[in-house]
């Protein structure tokens, strides 16, 4: 998880063992990175499944040329999902649109 980061993203690497095709989207997206360089990406796996706590949650994960990361979790997906992160103790809780917190 990133909070420093506006979207979510998979690495390439990663995202060829997914049994499934990424969608094209409608622009060239240009990712700048922490240490000033930019990427460039039009893919994106939509509506990936992941679990937490044995919920099923989902993000739409970008494809970028990353080596050391497999997903980041960036802001869409925290706000998405109402998590709050307490760095302190270490630790997210996620709120579910129905009100259960885990």
């Amino acid at each position: 998880m990133d909070s420093g980061a506006s979207h979510s993203f998979i690495s390439a690497r990663f995202a060829s063992c997914l049994d499934v095709t990424p969608d094209c989207m409608s622009y060239m997206l240009d990712v700048s990175t922490m240490t000033g360089t930019s990427m460039y990406t039009d893919s994106i796996y939509r509506s990936c499944e992941m679990s937490m706590a044995g919920i099923s949650l989902y993000a739409d994960l970008i494809v970028l040329p990353i080596r050391d990361l497999d997903v980041i979790l960036g802001m869409d997906w925290l706000s998405t999902h109402r998590a709050r992160m307490d760095c302190y103790n270490k630790i997210v809780d996620f709120r579910l649109p129905n009100g259960v917190t885990f």
